[in-house]
């Protein structure tokens, strides 16, 4: 719902061109000279003014008024409307910040066309510059595991209605990348999805998205995310407080409707903690909770998913690689490279890509990575991988070390699966049970 300040010494102007404007279901407020104006100008925080350039009994004129509005919020369009129109008025307006001049008598219908188009510029370039802070890259969802397909056939599913969606996992995860897909396949994929990330958030700024004032109506985040997708990320670190006002908006539909407006949006909440179990630790609201999980989805690990592993890299040195070299890993880069548990999810993988590419920007030719040139600089990665130098064993007893490690790496590559082990090491079903049991392994 958009608001207009109609600033005009007569009375009477102010009330038509109210009317006018609430047949289009604007809010309107008016004010009859300068202090009156910008007095509401910081109250209502408008959408748009209509100001008339000629005020009597008025300490500052239209033009003068302009240059104030433009100091507080030179975001918000102003249209400049006056009986006694000439050229040079016009320039000196537009010259000073205004939208656009309007001679009176004017035509209801010019207002009006005029009034959208303001508004809808002044949203255009508020979506501009949010598309400059905003971090939603043109990614695919890539992977071949049962998780990457099942949840390709859920984006469809989730994007088709307006049910709210909680998505649970750990860092890096993929869980926005998941969420901003689903945007992308939904009736708003025309518009910039609206993110907020409640990590970043101190108590001013969430009292003004959960605001029910009308000086900050457009902030709220109910009405900023009309006719759009809401992206809530790190929704397990909102105070108590504004948990009780967020179940509030959502139970209480009729709160927005009382202001004539019908609220159609799509929310994706986002937590990187286990809300079940923050809701025992007294954090979280159980209420809250079922009503943001109407849909639900858990997001695994990366080393959960193996099978994803070797399509990221690929797809993401396809998508970095400005050089155009062809980049190949070996059979044993591949294996250290399944095997490694990515603590840091797809992010640390991605960030991988990066590094790799960069190391090796001075390379000539296409590339073979293996092992020694992995350019893994990973902490403990060498601890998890390089069987332990234990020349005190026996023969026999460093040779089953070696084994051990060994299936239980390959065990975990392939996250249990025994036929997949048995494929890649070469030993039957049977003879690979044998030696699990000798070596006192567990498939699970």
């Amino acid at each position: 719902m958009h608001k207009v300040l109609i600033i005009d010494d007569e009375k009477d102007i102010c009330f038509l061109i109210s009317e006018i404007l609430k047949d289009e279901k604007y809010f309107t407020y008016s004010a009859i000279n300068s202090s009156e104006a910008i007095a509401n100008f910081n109250k209502y925080n408008p959408d748009l003014v209509i100001l008339d350039v000629w005020l009597s009994n008025s300490k500052l004129d239209g033009i003068e008024i302009l240059k104030e509005f433009k100091k507080i919020n030179n975001n918000v369009p102003v249209i400049i409307i006056s009986g006694h129109g000439t050229v040079d008025l016009a320039v000196s307006s537009i010259k000073n910040g205004a939208y656009d001049f309007l001679e009176k008598p004017f035509n209801s219908d010019k207002l009006v066309i005029l009034a959208k188009r303001a508004i809808e510029s002044s949203r255009l370039l508020d979506e501009n510059k949010n598309l400059k802070e905003l971090v939603s890259p043109d990614i695919n969802l890539v992977g071949s595991s049962n998780f990457i397909n099942q949840t390709k056939k859920n984006i469809i599913n989730f994007s088709k209605t307006n049910s709210r969606l909680l998505i649970e996992g750990p860092f890096g995860a993929g869980k926005k990348l998941i969420a901003n897909q689903i945007h992308r396949n939904s009736k708003y994929k025309d518009k910039i999805p609206i993110n907020i990330d409640f990590a970043t958030l101190n108590e001013s700024n969430l009292e003004i998205l959960f605001s029910e004032d009308v000086k900050n109506f457009n902030d709220n985040l109910f009405i900023r995310s009309n006719m759009n997708t809401l992206i809530l990320l790190n929704i397990d670190q909102i105070p108590l407080k504004f948990q009780k006002q967020f179940l509030f908006f959502i139970e209480n539909s009729d709160f927005f409707k009382s202001a004539n407006i019908d609220i159609d949006h799509k929310i994706i909440t986002i937590s990187e903690k286990n809300l079940e179990q923050e809701i025992e630790n007294g954090n979280f609201l159980f209420r809250l909770y079922e009503r943001l999980k109407v849909d639900h989805l858990i997001c695994p690990s990366l080393s959960e998913r193996v099978p994803d592993i070797l399509p990221i890299l690929n797809y993401y040195i396809s998508k970095f690689n400005s050089r155009n070299i062809e980049i190949t890993f070996s059979k044993s880069a591949i294996s250290n490279l399944e095997i490694f548990d990515w603590p840091g999810n797809v992010a640390q993988l991605v960030n991988y890509v990066e590094k790799t590419l960069i190391l090796n920007q001075t390379a000539k030719n296409d590339l073979i990575l293996d092992v020694d040139n992995l350019a893994l600089e990973m902490g403990d990665y060498n601890k998890d991988l390089i069987i332990s130098n234990n020349y005190d064993l026996s023969l026999k007893e460093a040779r089953m070390e070696f084994e051990k490690e060994y299936l239980l790496s390959q065990i975990k590559r392939f996250s249990g699966n025994v036929s997949k082990v048995s494929e890649f090491t070469g030993m039957e079903r049977t003879a690979l049970y044998r030696k699990l049991k000798s070596l006192n392994i567990s498939v699970k």
